[in-house]
């Protein structure tokens, strides 16, 4: 029996995705120790599914900080007695910012995984800003430093990911490229079901499937929808998530927006993996322009549906999405944009739609990566 803690977040779908593989299997317990705030934020069902899952949530720790050294020593403390008292082998925090912190003088193997934002946004902003936030920030690269350093593995959903950590500690790591994947085969047998209102029957479907959130640029995407011809936007219909972390403010813009772009919407609070899953299969494009990115599931599943997609400017692997296998803009103008969608509503290419699923179905297919992590805690379990 292999034991793995992971330190991460009980709401977070992707840190979910990532346990609930390993508690699936027989030869492996899973145990997750999560932050006071993420837990208080821990729904009935969430838990829930979390126990029938076969995932044992721990006592939660306080948030890391630089100054109250205390507090971290009665957090390190919570873990290394659940390592002691569950024999844990190997200890994995699945997002670098700031979990990999804690995983310094584990008597254990460590695996840092990084998936985007802890590392392009949370990690290379460290040391910048006001004097004192940058003397903060360089105490606490010094530490991020250290913890990469002496962990026993480390993955990340992308190259650029590896090559960023590198470039901030200005160091030569090794690390694996191990993606969250998605279920190709189950989304491609998918049959499309969600609740979607009447104004939208018979109507071609843009959507949105990124947060609403500035980090992900939906006004962007808005202000582009808005500037396309006006026959066409009498055949379209946008289709948004809001996400229950949504700045309200922000939230309140992208309305007044949408109300301004003239093509008829509906925004989900939130939406389910089949719905999610559904919506792609049932929408005309999938359109996403984050300011910073891993390698996002979205796009996978999108593609795994035959799903037409453009994708932002960001520096995306090659391998997955290049423009063999969906549209990239090259700027981040609304004027590029709304060309995009245009020509992409007009002549999307069948052959670019078919080859994008045959290789989300070869290097984004959960199985495939999943295993290979399973391979990498047994390699380390045996230490």
């Amino acid at each position: 029996m292999t034991r793995v803690l992971y330190i991460g977040d009980p709401n977070s779908v992707h840190d979910f995705k990532w346990i609930s593989w390993m508690s699936s299997k027989p030869e492996f317990e899973t145990f997750l120790i999560a932050q006071e705030h993420e837990m208080s934020l821990l729904s009935s069902n969430q838990r829930s599914l979390l126990g029938a899952s076969k995932i044992t949530l721990l006592e939660p720790i306080k948030s890391y900080s630089l100054w109250r050294f205390w507090e971290n020593q009665a957090s390190l403390k919570t873990i290394t007695e659940a390592i002691d008292k569950y024999k844990i082998h190997v200890v994995h925090p699945l997002f670098a910012t700031p979990f990999s912190l804690w995983t310094r003088n584990l008597p254990v193997p460590s695996v840092i995984t990084s998936r985007g934002s802890d590392i392009h946004v949370v990690l290379a902003g460290l040391g910048k800003g006001s004097f004192l936030h940058r003397i903060h920030g360089k105490l606490l690269l010094q530490q991020f430093k250290s913890a990469f350093e002496n962990a026993a593995a480390i993955t990340c959903t992308s190259q650029g990911q590896l090559n960023k950590i590198n470039s901030v500690f200005g160091t030569n790591l090794k690390g694996e490229i191990i993606r969250t994947g998605v279920n190709v085969d189950e989304i491609n047998a998918l049959q499309p079901e969600v609740n979607l209102p009447n104004n939208l029957t018979d109507k071609r479907i843009i959507f949105l499937p990124r947060y609403i959130r500035p980090i992900y640029q939906t006004e962007l995407q808005i202000r582009a929808l808005a500037a396309i011809p006006e026959t066409l936007k009498q055949q379209l219909a946008i289709v948004l998530i809001e996400g229950k972390k949504t700045d309200s403010e922000y939230a309140d813009f992208i309305k007044l927006e949408l109300e301004n772009c003239g093509i008829q919407h509906h925004t989900f609070e939130s939406l389910s993996q089949h719905e999610m899953w559904s919506m792609f299969k049932l929408s005309a494009l999938t359109i996403m322009t984050p300011k910073t990115d891993g390698t996002p599931n979205s796009a996978l599943e999108a593609m795994a549906a035959r799903c037409p997609l453009i994708l932002g400017s960001f520096n995306y692997d090659e391998d997955l999405f290049s423009e063999e296998f969906c549209e990239r803009m090259k700027t981040d103008s609304t004027e590029e944009l709304a060309q995009l969608i245009e020509n992409s509503l007009s002549n999307y290419p069948l052959e670019k739609v078919e080859c994008a699923f045959e290789n989300a179905s070869k290097f984004g297919n959960r199985p495939i990566e999943m295993e290979r992590l399973h391979q990498l805690y047994l390699a380390l379990a045996k230490r």
